[in-house]
């Protein structure tokens, strides 16, 4: 059986954090983006969790910057969610070629799976997101059937407001790159305070044998 991989992110509360720790997730992220309510403002928190993987997120951040984020809180992925260029891209690789870098993608009506193509040499994984005048964090799902006309080999987590109670519709999904799942704001008791119950349950049921 396939196992699916679960990040959570939007994480700011140590206390919330500990108690996520004792899940084991496979992705903690954290946000670095100034008008994010999620944003990172304790830097305590990159000690809480030493186990996990840890996810910097960027909205059109400087090279500089992101190398800086990376070596001062150890993060093991750079997610760039915001209009960063394919220059800024190689580069990045470059300066890291040892961090994962995953893509966010706004997914529309319309999206040509095929014009990401560019990405692949560079990049680890791409993330798809929900199209919104924002950067993401709009809890607003896409229509996820238009995932069948994804067809790269570059593997994909399903981002963009998911819920505890689309579980099964998500297992229905079935496609060879998905790789897990990206969840934040429908898993909150409030902004930034994630629901460790909904997160266990969740996390249960993406990866329970079937019978």
């Amino acid at each position: 059986m396939k196992r699916y991989q679960l990040k959570v992110c939007g994480n700011k509360h140590i206390n919330n954090l500990m108690q996520l720790a004792t899940l084991h997730v496979d992705y903690v992220g954290y946000i670095f983006y100034d008008q994010s309510p999620r944003r990172v403002e304790n830097n305590l928190l990159f000690s809480i969790f030493p186990n996990a993987n840890k996810v910097g997120v960027f909205v059109n951040n400087s090279l500089s910057n992101m190398v800086e984020k990376v070596q001062q809180y150890r993060l093991d992925v750079v997610q760039l969610h915001g209009d960063e260029p394919l220059e800024l891209i190689a580069q990045l690789r470059k300066a890291l070629p040892n961090t994962k870098i995953w893509r966010a993608i706004s997914v529309g009506d319309v999206t040509d799976f095929e014009d990401l193509e560019k990405y692949q040499p560079l990049i680890d994984a791409f993330l798809f997101d929900t199209k919104t005048k924002l950067y993401g964090g709009s809890g607003k799902q896409f229509d996820w059937q238009l995932l069948q006309n994804y067809t790269l080999d570059t593997p994909f987590f399903l981002s963009g407001g998911l819920h505890p109670t689309d579980t099964q519709k998500l297992l229905e999904i079935q496609h060879p790159q998905l790789l897990g799942f990206d969840i934040n704001s429908g898993f909150e008791t409030a902004i930034g305070v994630k629901d460790i119950d909904a997160i266990a349950t969740f996390q249960q049921k993406i990866n329970q044998p079937k019978l």
